[in-house]
């Protein structure tokens, strides 16, 4: 009895091991009567707020859009201001300051110091000894910018470990935000704990798509007076979420998380630790040795090889060399051997090939037979890629990438007799959709356009399958006609 009142959250753990206990003798005594949740009445978070005069005293109301606990956000009603907790509404009103926007970098590694005692967390929380010790590990480890993993058996906290260690960035002054990627079945602790551990505001990403769109409009973003939401600053300190989710493409998460390179480091599952130097490394090679292999175009390869070209600066580069790649170009699969299929003027000059020989950095025979195989296909989805955003989409592939929708975004198309299409809804919009999408997601990728909420097939046809969805970004094994996961 001793240890458990030495546990500051002893009477929070009790409170739910009685109610957990009156719901299963509910259960057991009373099977016809319908079982009702005491959290469906209780605020979980206010998301709006509204103003109007009654039309018949011309008095004020208020009105709050409340989220309710344990329901999804399609369930929140409007309710009045004195049906509404006001620490709730305190807490609503604060999150509508517009914070300072200020950079903070990451300290020195030599500025680390080991935390001797724990501090005291929100509701007077504090860290047990090993707790402590956890912590102070994934801060070291932090400060050394090392990636690390905290292992240990289940129910000793680390969980609340993971939790301290943001809370002692962000109390350095970084406020995230944070990514926290988890299990389904988990994601209402990780909430629930960093509501009783931490000032930080974090938000649960999941749910149905009606769900998910009043999170990415109420939660995510600040706006101006005219509602249009402000870059470059989030309302949010915490985003977390299931994996599921991430590759279900959020807009506003992937303006944080966005980057050619990042995409292909996130979803490629490498066995080794990779940056993004290495990243673009890996392409280059692997274009480079495409263009050995390719039996195709010499225009091709010339157009390929000045798009793989570092340029001096660092720089995007506007290629002049993909001029007529709106025709269609021979496969090549006929086409004459010859003794050196890297006949191109620039090879002498190329002193970047050092940093990215396909024969150093490729190491894998097997994977570099399989690429030989498919490097005409590869080749020629660069150039329409390419072509697509160069010839096509223009200022809106960036545009679409910062997630503004489809139909706002002007993208140029020909006049088409809607007569042969592939199912009777599909129109412009969905045209264009298309061809944000293929330069969004990648080639075949329907899966991730129809989540896209950007694109307008999320609101026709709706969600696809969680697993066709996870199979089609890599997340199962199984075998790819394009080669997508070098090794080194």
């Amino acid at each position: 009895m001793e240890e458990l009142e030495k546990d500051p959250r002893i009477a929070q753990k009790i409170k739910r091991f009685r109610n957990k206990q009156a719901q299963m003798k509910h259960i057991f005594t009373e099977p016809d009567e319908d079982l009702f949740n005491p959290d469906y009445v209780e605020v979980d978070r206010i998301l709006e707020v509204a103003h109007t005069k009654d039309a018949e005293t011309g008095e004020e109301v208020t009105h709050y859009l409340v989220k309710w606990c344990s329901l999804p956000y399609e369930e929140s009603t409007w309710e009045l201001e004195e049906d509404v907790d006001p620490a709730k509404v305190k807490e609503f009103e604060s999150l509508q300051v517009l914070p300072e926007i200020k950079h903070v970098e990451r300290p020195a590694s030599d500025s680390w110091q080991k935390l001797e005692k724990s501090r005291e967390y929100k509701n007077s929380n504090q860290l047990r000894e090993y707790q402590l010790e956890g912590m102070n590990w994934l801060l070291f480890n932090w400060y050394n910018r090392k990636n690390c993993i905290l292992a240990d058996e289940m129910g000793l906290g680390k969980t609340i470990q993971s939790i301290t260690f943001l809370s002692e960035i962000f109390l350095r002054g970084i406020h995230g935000p944070f990514l926290i990627i988890a299990p389904l079945s988990t994601i209402t602790n990780w909430e629930r704990e960093f509501r009783t551990w931490t000032e930080m505001n974090a938000i649960v990403y999941h749910g149905s798509q009606i769900s998910r769109q009043m999170i990415q409009q109420y939660e995510m973003v600040y706006r101006d007076a005219q509602g249009n939401p402000l870059s470059g600053v989030f309302k949010f300190h915490v985003v977390i979420t299931t994996f599921e989710m991430i590759l279900a493409d959020c807009p506003e998460l992937k303006k944080i998380h966005w980057g050619r390179w990042k995409d292909i480091l996130t979803h490629g599952r490498f066995k080794w630790h990779l940056n993004e130097k290495d990243m673009e490394m890996i392409c280059r090679a692997l274009l480079v040795y495409c263009v050995k292999h390719y039996k195709g175009d010499e225009k091709i390869k010339s157009f390929i090889w000045e798009l793989i070209t570092p340029t001096k600066d660092g720089q995007a580069q506007t290629l002049q060399n993909h001029s007529g790649l709106s025709a269609p170009v021979p496969r090549g699969r006929k086409g004459k051997k010859t003794k050196n299929q890297l006949l191109l003027p620039e090879l002498k000059n190329a002193d970047w090939l050092a940093t990215c020989n396909p024969e150093v950095v490729l190491h894998d025979d097997g994977y570099k037979k399989h690429l030989k195989q498919h490097c005409n296909k590869v080749l020629l989805r660069v150039r329409m890629l390419y072509y697509l955003k160069a010839e096509i989409l223009g200022e809106a592939a960036d545009k679409a990438f910062e997630g503004t929708p489809a139909r706002e975004l002007d993208v140029p198309l020909p006049d088409i007799d809607y007569v042969e299409i592939p199912v009777d809804w599909w129109d412009a919009e969905a045209d264009k959709s298309l061809l944000i999408g293929v330069f969004k997601h990648g080639y075949e990728r329907y899966n991730a356009m129809r989540a896209d909420p950007a694109l307008c097939f999320l609101e026709k046809v709706g969600m696809p399958d969680e697993k066709l969805l996870s199979a089609e970004q890599g997340v199962t094994d199984g075998a790819s006609d394009v080669p997508e996961r070098p090794h080194r």
